[in-house]
């Protein structure tokens, strides 16, 4: 029998300990694949679910990539309805498409804040009070004994926005709206409007006042919150309705959201995203 020199021999178990040692290593892993969704939101909403979001990828899952169109209500429906996006939130529940039902699922609360010039000595308005500024029956500062501010500006939503449309509902009722009334065609504008001149009225999504966010170009806003037939614009005062113009925010699809898109959703309405909501300026259901 031909033996094996110790030279040979412990070449070849070296040999086998190498391939055993090749033979345990761990498989390749796959990389990771960025996973794109388009969503959609109206001006009320936008800025929450930009947040959310933004949260959801630094926090949950870095993988997930959302981009987030906006548009008005009737715009929202119109994109679920084409498949375009699986996915809207809004502050105005759109009709259905025929023979269907929209899923939809409530995600916070916020209101229409009135807003005026930060120096406006007022801090408060009736419902009444809004009514005739709006329809021109009341025209100057003087009326409500601020003689120094001089004729009263009058600035709304364009037609078919979420904040114009609870507006009209419950301020203007069946009156019309005065012809001298400027149309805003953005929050941004409506906040840099009213911080720019002193005499001027508006109203915009209480978030967005209520945290005093930049306007265009940039601008400090600076914007006084009114009290509505004595009832000041908090979340306390959402949540309980005593707020005149509150509304529900809703997120809102064709179908119940599947994959990570539910995911997601369970997150924005778990405590971290209610948390998330409440930082934002919005308030959040019990």
């Amino acid at each position: 029998m031909r033996r094996w020199s110790n030279p040979a021999r412990a070449m070849t178990l070296a040999a086998c300990a190498l391939f055993a040692g090749c033979a345990r290593a761990e498989p390749p892993q796959p990389t990771p694949v960025a996973e794109h969704y388009r969503l959609i939101a109206d001006s009320a909403t936008y800025p929450l679910m930009r947040g959310l979001t933004n949260a959801y990828a630094e926090s949950v899952n870095p993988y997930a990539r959302f981009t987030i169109e906006q548009g008005a209500p009737d715009r929202v429906a119109e994109r679920l309805r084409s498949g375009q996006v699986l996915l809207g939130a809004t502050s105005l529940v759109p009709p259905a498409p025929g023979g269907l039902k929209w899923w939809l699922a409530d995600l916070a609360l916020d209101g229409v804040a009135v807003i005026v010039h930060a120096d406006n000595p007022i801090d408060g308005l009736t419902l009444n009070d809004l009514r005739d500024i709006f329809a021109g029956a009341r025209n100057t500062w003087a009326d409500y004994g601020q003689d120094a501010l001089g004729n009263i500006e009058v600035a709304v939503r364009e037609a078919g926005d979420g904040a114009r449309v609870v507006f009209d509902r419950v301020v203007m009722g069946d009156q019309r709206l005065t012809f001298d009334a400027l149309v805003m065609p953005s929050v941004e504008t409506m906040l840099n409007f009213v911080t720019l001149r002193p005499g001027a009225i508006g109203y915009t999504p209480s978030a967005s006042a209520l945290g005093q966010r930049s306007g265009a170009a940039g601008l400090n806003v600076r914007v006084k919150v009114l009290a509505l037939d004595g009832v000041p614009l908090t979340s306390e005062k959402l949540r309980s309705g005593d707020y005149p113009l509150a509304r529900t925010l809703n997120l809102v699809s064709l179908y119940e959201p599947q994959g990570e898109l539910r995911n997601f959703v369970a997150w924005a309405l778990g405590p971290q995203g209610k948390a998330l909501i409440e930082s934002l300026g919005y308030a959040t259901f019990p």
